[in-house]
């Protein structure tokens, strides 16, 4: 069975919540920038923060420390039980960075039509755990 292609789910996980209390975003902005400059290092990491279309979803994103390949392991969780296993060049790794700069500073933008370049480097795993690319 062929399984519809969800890749653009990965978008909806990346944009800010918008009912976000103050203080919270604040905090979650300042979170936000941490993990970029852990992104950026590919140093070990994670982070938490809020889905921003399904309510008391919490997104856990995983940055695993450089691979003997020389790429970034980097995962996210997401609802329905899949998850998003990626292999992030110095590039991706690198734009992944920048759009969680631009989410602490409120200026990301996108939507789920919208596939940043450096998901050609990961894949979706399904609750069957099932692989497929992010970008066919």
């Amino acid at each position: 069975m062929r399984h519809p292609r969800i890749g653009s789910a990965l978008v909806l996980a990346l944009v800010p919540a918008l009912a976000m209390p103050v203080a919270a975003s604040v905090n979650q902005a300042a979170a936000d920038l941490a993990f970029a400059d852990a992104m950026d290092a590919c140093a070990a990491a994670t982070h938490q923060g809020p889905h921003p279309f399904v309510p008391g979803f919490v997104i856990e994103h995983v940055v695993a420390g450089e691979d003997e390949a020389g790429r970034c392991p980097y995962s996210q969780t997401m609802p329905g039980g899949m998850r998003m296993e990626c292999a992030l060049s110095g590039e991706g790794r690198a734009a992944l960075a920048r759009e969680f700069r631009e989410m602490a500073e409120g200026r990301l933008q996108g939507g789920t039509a919208d596939q940043p370049a450096w998901t050609g480097e990961c894949e979706l795993v399904l609750p069957d755990g099932k692989r497929q690319p992010m970008r066919q």
